[in-house]
């Protein structure tokens, strides 16, 4: 393995630190500080498991607030058709198509019927918001446990994200939104196999940001990562209350708000709530391993399952 010489090193520091600063004074903090909303009428918008939960209010939100045309992708079929013919009644625009996200074949046969659909077209937006939910110990969890977290949480976010991507590179333009978890930052105890498929998806939507940035796209085509807190959907239902010192459980309205707002201002990542952030990032480089018990004994992020089922959003 080879390396650059020291005096290139020495240089590339200065020239980081410098051009960090120029950045962040000259182009991130005017863009945070004059940002508008944009407007996303009539614009195309996939959202997975959006059925119930996260997914319906957010379905419901952007087609009756924002008036974009929304299609609710979802495994759970009488939900998801109740979803579509509530939107419609309300004078939205909404289709809703049976599909399994941890199926490729699936999720391009229903790409091609959307685009085929005179009432909508090629995508713009693509919400990956499905996942299901396996809570338990390392010992108490199976195999088939893992792979299903697997399939749906991480395989089924990049099936759904790949899906999508061919046709807004070339187009130029669309947006990417990755419904996370702050399970994807922080592994818990009796999260094993939920908290490692959601740093996986966190690592895959990195390394697309980074790809987005080599095609020179990343004004064009916008990822949009979205870490919430426990939100009060049909997941808890397997689980005890979850608790913390800080933090309560969040109504899936208020995520719905969020993330439409981080939608329209184009963020490159959002907590909910914002002060979770603080824990997250920039309390996680500080840690140790000696501190790490005393961390989770202040924080007290936790919860355990009441019994060992899966439950889609």
């Amino acid at each position: 393995m080879t390396r650059e010489s020291l005096a290139y090193r020495i240089g590339i520091v200065f020239y980081f630190i410098f051009g960090y600063l120029f950045i962040v004074l000259f182009s991130d903090l005017p863009r945070i500080l004059f940002r508008s909303k944009k407007n996303i009428a009539g614009q195309i918008v996939v959202i997975t498991g959006g059925a119930m939960g996260i997914g319906k209010q957010l379905a419901k939100k952007l087609c009756l607030e924002q008036n974009a045309k929304v299609v609710i992708l979802d495994v759970n079929e009488a939900e998801g058709l109740k979803t579509e013919e509530e939107i419609v009644d309300l004078g939205g625009v909404a289709k809703f198509y049976k599909c399994d996200v941890s199926s490729d074949k699936q999720l391009e046969d229903v790409r091609s019927r959307i685009e085929a659909d005179e009432n909508f077209g090629v995508v713009d937006i693509v919400i990956a918001n499905a996942a299901i939910l396996k809570f338990g110990s390392v010992t108490e969890l199976t195999n088939d446990d893992y792979i299903l977290n697997s399939k749906v949480n991480y395989l089924g976010h990049i099936f759904t994200i790949k899906t999508f991507l061919g046709k807004m590179i070339e187009a130029k333009k669309g947006h990417i939104v990755s419904i996370g978890s702050i399970c994807g930052h922080f592994g818990e105890a009796s999260g094993s196999a939920y908290c490692s498929s959601k740093f996986a998806a966190r690592g895959f939507l990195e390394s697309l940001q980074a790809e987005i940035f080599d095609l020179e796209l990343e004004k064009n085509i916008i990822l949009t990562s979205i870490y919430p807190y426990f939100v009060n959907t049909p997941f808890l239902k397997n689980l005890q209350e979850p608790h913390s010192t800080f933090w309560d459980v969040i109504p899936p309205e208020v995520v719905a708000n969020e993330i439409t707002d981080s939608i329209l201002y184009n963020r490159h990542s959002h907590f909910i709530p914002g002060s979770i952030k603080i824990l997250c990032v920039y309390m996680k480089w500080m840690c140790t391993f000696g501190t790490i018990p005393i961390g989770r004994k202040v924080f007290n992020v936790s919860t355990k399952p009441k019994f060992l089922t899966e439950k889609t959003l």
